[in-house]
């Protein structure tokens, strides 16, 4: 059953938005392959949409179109304009690589040997206290590292791909508690490899926390003799 709303908010260039229901309630988000009609949405406009869920529970549209409007649907509006460079962009040499981009067009993580440097470092405590809890035959605390850093590196990967695409993203909260759980070595790697999250101070900071507690931790166990927190009921620790 179609419902009528008005298009509250609409992201063209990343092609989606928000329908505020004509009956009030949460706003229910839309996608631009919901759309149909002739014409790309526009802010204001009254819509008729079909209303569902998405695999997390939250409104989302199934279909929209414009409110009253019968119009043939044409497919090549779900597509992204592309914009008309003008006669000075034309006529301008293509720009050289930057540093960011190879020469097939791929992005290219900056300062390499510097960045594999600093991540090995980062990850020599963490990896001594593994191997002495292996030896004490605990081997889990070394296998959480490594299954939570390839959910952290999966986690950013499907978070780029929404952001990219206008789905719903990936908590923010679910990214640190990866980390937190030991994936931080697989957060660092996919931040660079996926460019992802690397402006964002405030994350960029909580991050950079979750690495330092864990630092520290492995520096009170290993190097301080555990005379802080004292001993913990596991073995080599």
């Amino acid at each position: 059953m179609e419902l009528q709303g008005t298009l509250k908010s609409w992201n063209d260039d990343k092609g989606f938005g928000f329908i505020r229901p004509a009956t009030g309630g949460e706003d229910v988000f839309v996608h631009i392959s919901a759309v149909r009609g002739d014409q790309r949405p526009q802010v204001g406009e009254a819509v008729a949409y079909v209303a569902g869920r998405d695999e997390r529970g939250r409104a989302r549209a199934e279909h929209m179109r414009t409110a009253g409007s019968l119009r043939i649907d044409q497919p090549g509006i779900r597509r992204r304009p592309s914009p008309v460079p003008s006669a000075s962009v034309r006529n301008t040499p293509a720009p050289i690589a930057d540093g960011r981009r190879g020469a097939g067009g791929r992005a290219v993580i900056r300062h390499l040997p510097a960045k594999l440097i600093l991540l090995a470092l980062l990850c020599l405590l963490p990896v001594w206290g593994c191997l002495r809890a292996l030896d004490a035959g605990v081997p889990w605390i070394g296998l959480g590292y490594l299954l939570f850093s390839l959910l952290s590196f999966g986690l950013y990967w499907s978070d780029k791909r929404k952001a990219q695409s206008g789905h719903w993203r990936v908590t923010e909260a679910r990214l640190h508690l990866s980390e937190l759980l030991g994936g931080w070595p697989g957060a660092l790697i996919a931040q660079q490899v996926f460019r992802h999250k690397t402006r964002k101070l405030g994350f960029q900071f909580i991050c950079w926390s979750i690495v330092a507690a864990h630092q520290a931790f492995w520096l009170e166990r290993l190097l301080l003799k555990a005379s802080v927190i004292g001993p913990l009921p596991v073995p080599g620790l």
